[in-house]
C-alpha cells in the first residue's frame, strides 16, 4: 500500500541500505550544522523534520527537545530510522512514512522544522516552503541544508534534470544559493543566517517564520 501511495519512493527504497551504511560526506560541516541547530533548541520544543532519511539528525537532537516527528516517504528509510530509535531508546522521536503535504497540520504547530538535503529534491519548492510555514508557530525556526547544483556547474544543472528523467536517480532542482535565498522570504520567513563550508557545498540556512 505504501508503494502504491508513494511511487516516487521506489528510487529511495533501492538506495536505503547503502545510504544507511555510508559515512557523512563532510563530517566537520555536518557537526557545525548540528551545533548551530542545537543552539536554537530548548527542552520544551516540538520539532518536525521532513525528508529524515535514516533518522541520524532527528536522533542526534532528540535529547535536547520535548518531541520530534520525522517524515520520509521511503518505507525502507523509515525502517532503518525506527531500528536506530529502538536501539537508542529514544521514545520522544516518532518516524512516519509520509510526505509533508500528507502530514496533518493538526499535529502542529511546531517550534522548528528541519529540512536537510531535501529542498533540491521536491517537486514544487514554493509550495513546500508554504507548507513548512503553515506548520510553524509564529517566530518558529526553519533550518535547512540544500544542494545548489547551479552554483557548482551550469552544465551539471542542465544535465542532471535530463538524467533524472530516466528514473535512475532522483529529480534534482537546478537551484542556486541566491535563488533559494530569494524564495525563502517570499514564503513568509526572515533569514537570520546563511552558512557554507566552502564554495559549491550545500548551503545551510536558518530562517524564522514572520
Amino acid at each position: 500500500m505504501t508503494k502504491a501511495r508513494y511511487p516516487q519512493a521506489r528510487i529511495w527504497n533501492r538506495f536505503a541500505a547503502g545510504y544507511a551504511k555510508s559515512p557523512v560526506d563532510d563530517l566537520n560541516a555536518y557537526q557545525v550544522k548540528l551545533d548551530k541547530t542545537a543552539a536554537l533548541m530548548t527542552p520544551d520544543m516540538s520539532v518536525l523534520e521532513i525528508g529524515c532519511g535514516t533518522g541520524t539528525t532527528a536522533l542526534y537532537h532528540a535529547e535536547r527537545i520535548s518531541r520530534i516527528d520525522a517524515l520520509d516517504f521511503s518505507s525502507e528509510m523509515i525502517g532503518f530510522a525506527q531500528g536506530k530509535a529502538a536501539e537508542g531508546n529514544s521514545p520522544n522521536v516518532a518516524f512516519h512514512i509520509s510526505t509533508l503535504a500528507d502530514w496533518e497540520i493538526e499535529n502542529g504547530p511546531y517550534d522548528m522544522v528541519m529540512a536537510h538535503s531535501i529542498l533540491h529534491l521536491v517537486d514544487d519548492l514554493d509550495e513546500t516552503l508554504r507548507q513548512i510555514h503553515l506548520r510553524l508557530k509564529p517566530g518558529g525556526w526553519f533550518v535547512s541544508s540544500t544542494v545548489c547544483i547551479r552554483d557548482r556547474s551550469w552544465l551539471l544543472s542542465k544535465l542532471l534534470p535530463l538524467v533524472s528523467a530516466t528514473r535512475l536517480i532522483p529529480r534534482v532542482l537546478p537551484l542556486s544559493s541566491k535563488g533559494l535565498q530569494d524564495r525563502i522570504p517570499s514564503a513568509g520567513f526572515n533569514i537570520s543566517e546563511v552558512w557554507r563550508p566552502a564554495a559549491g557545498k550545500a548551503v545551510f540556512i536558518i530562517a524564522q517564520a514572520a
